[in-house]
């Protein structure tokens, strides 16, 4: 099992520090501290992971604590996001100073905190980039690069490469970035072209894989299971059915109507998304899907059989 990383929260208000760790403690080890004399004693002998510093404190404010921070060992170097109840111009002078790495501003939602905190750690190369945000990243070098901005081009490439992201990419990206130091921007736009397509490719073909495989016979059946709580007023029922549904590989089609529908479900309208439900289900029943396999490999069709009979019972209760 991996080791939490630890993270260490100062406040001199104990219901934040209780707060934050109750956010947090799922996911890393918190070390909450009521003082920043507190924090700088405890980092005397141990390390931690990231600080989170409230600015305004009594006797010791964050900016005095983290000065005081920086002079030794174990915090020459450990990331800093500030948490603060207002960013003025003074703070953020003095926190670029001494190296803060972000701001969290009081009172905090739990979702930007956690994404605030990822964030630093994948640009320490702490954590793993996912796909998706280095494809985007690298659009936008691509886009900077393009538009002759050389300089946001470079900055953004170097910061990309501080990520922990695979060798295959960033040995790529290295490529880029050496084609670009020497005037060679064609040929840095075309491996960066070649980038986002492998990662295009590899993205595409991790969705493939994460979906799970279905029967065109069981999606009409579990269509007519939603069916079924509309007709019984079942919203929320009908309404997890069609999200469980949406995780397998359905045809675009389907998928398409099931989104509308859930939009229809999630809005309260059940009797729209009942129509759209039996017309879905008649698109269905329509579609080449359901002949298909249907016939041998010299094109003539096979006898029917109680196993690849599609037009059977489920068809047969089709309103």
């Amino acid at each position: 099992m991996l080791e939490k990383m630890k993270i260490m929260v100062v406040d001199d208000n104990t219901v934040n520090l209780a707060t934050v760790e109750q956010e947090l403690k799922d996911k890393y080890e918190v070390i909450p501290m009521i003082s920043g004399r507190r924090a700088i004693k405890y980092l005397y002998r141990d390390k931690v992971d990231l600080i989170l510093l409230d600015v305004q404190m009594p006797i010791m404010d964050g900016i005095d604590t983290l000065r005081e921070i920086r002079t030794q060992p174990n915090g020459t170097t450990v990331p800093v996001i500030f948490l603060t109840s207002k960013k003025d111009k003074t703070t953020v002078i003095e926190g670029g100073k001494l190296g803060i790495m972000d701001y969290i501003t009081k009172p905090f939602d739990s979702m930007d905190l956690h994404e605030r905190i990822e964030r630093v750690f994948k640009r320490l190369g702490r954590l793993p980039m996912e796909e998706e945000e280095l494809i985007h990243r690298v659009k936008e070098i691509l886009s900077d690069l393009e538009e002759d901005r050389e300089k946001g081009a470079s900055t953004k490439m170097e910061e990309v490469l501080g990520y922990q992201i695979s060798e295959e990419i960033s040995g790529r990206l290295k490529n880029a970035q050496e084609k670009m130091s020497r005037g060679d921007k064609e040929a840095a736009v075309s491996m960066l072209d070649r980038i986002i397509r492998m990662l295009d490719k590899s993205m595409n073909a991790t969705k493939r894989t994460s979906v799970l495989p279905i029967s065109t016979g069981e999606i009409n059946a579990r269509l007519l299971y939603i069916l079924d709580d509309l007709n019984n007023f079942k919203i929320q029922e009908s309404a997890s059915k069609v999200s469980d549904l949406l995780r397998y590989d359905v045809p675009e089609f389907v998928a398409n109507a099931l989104r509308i529908i859930k939009g229809k479900l999630d809005n309260y309208d059940d009797d729209e998304a009942e129509k759209l439900v039996k017309q879905l289900l008649e698109e269905v029943k329509k579609s080449n899907a359901f002949t298909m396999g249907m016939r041998d490999n010299g094109g003539n069709e096979k006898e029917k059989t109680k196993d690849n009979d599609l037009s059977g019972y489920h068809y047969h209760r089709l309103p």
